[in-house]
């Protein structure tokens, strides 16, 4: 049978005192080294060292906005900036707090030249044959009921009148 060793703990310590203040002595040379540490920056200057961020913008050229991927857009609360190859649109994406991908498009805007022919050219409303057809309809329709209804008060009303003085003449 096997035997287990023996313990007898040391009391050494009997020759040391407690002293209560020992902890806040602790604390208060911690807050002085801390206080050190925040005061020597400004002592020498502007000498802070800022984290290691890659300096330039976040995104890249594409043909299509089907190209960036959700991958693409930087998740540390930045814009990521993508430019159509042929500069007719760009895009800006972000990461919104409840987890989705907010997308930004810009269009260009050309200079006008007073002397050219564009400038007529955009006052016009550019609206295709299809939605013009239909408000043409809706027009011409609109213009019929008018007339009808010209057409009805212009009516002689002899007609109700007599019926009305037949009617009287009647009881």
């Amino acid at each position: 049978m096997q035997t287990y060793p023996q313990y007898y703990p040391q009391m050494n310590n009997y020759g040391q005192q407690y002293n209560p203040q020992q902890p806040y002595m602790d604390r208060l040379a911690g807050l002085q080294q801390y206080q050190q540490t925040l005061q020597q920056p400004q002592m020498a200057g502007i000498q802070m060292s800022l984290p290691n961020q890659p300096i330039g913008l976040n995104g890249k050229v594409v043909d299509t906005i089907e190209q960036i991927t959700a991958n693409d857009v930087p998740m540390d609360g930045s814009v990521a900036i993508f430019p159509k190859k042929d500069m007719s649109e760009i895009y800006l994406k972000s990461w919104t707090p409840n987890g989705t991908i907010a997308t930004v498009v810009y269009h260009p805007v050309m200079e006008e030249s007073s002397n050219s022919a564009s400038v007529q050219d955009n006052l016009k409303i550019g609206l295709s044959d299809e939605v013009t057809e239909i408000f043409m309809q809706k027009f011409d329709e609109l213009a019929n009921k008018i007339e009808e209804l010209e057409k009805s008060m212009t009516k002689p009303m002899t007609k109700t009148t007599v019926s009305r003085t037949k009617k009287e003449s009647e009881t």
